[in-house]
């Protein structure tokens, strides 16, 4: 039922940031692609301004192919995809409470309007 406003190309490689708001970490699922995390970077608002934070050390544990990558509170967390299957798919947190708050959204690699 939600709308589709992320729609990469197939074969395209792009560059996607889930920035934390909330006090809790958030494991984050990408359907049907590889990624691998880029980096991740603390951040924090100052009256009402958003400030960029320091860079936070790589995690051994997060080198190679991923599904799923943890969002922690107060942290961008970067990832690069490459969508190399056609379709209609989501990402969403893989805590099932966090799906019915906005945490499954719906994207489509390849043409949108003719997906199932």
């Amino acid at each position: 039922e939600d709308p589709i406003v992320t729609n990469p190309a197939k074969s395209a490689t792009e560059i996607w940031e889930f920035w934390n708001w909330s006090v809790d970490s958030h494991p984050i699922h990408v359907h049907l692609v590889k990624f691998r995390v880029l980096q991740r970077f603390w951040f924090s608002v100052d009256q009402g301004t958003v400030m960029r934070g320091d860079i936070v050390p790589e995690d051994p544990t997060e080198a190679g192919w991923k599904d799923t990558a943890v969002a922690y509170p107060n942290q961008v967390l970067r990832i690069a995809a490459t969508f190399d299957i056609k379709g209609l798919y989501v990402w969403h947190c893989h805590i099932l409470e966090h799906e019915d708050n906005e945490m499954m959204n719906p994207f489509c690699v390849g043409d949108k309007e003719k997906a199932p």
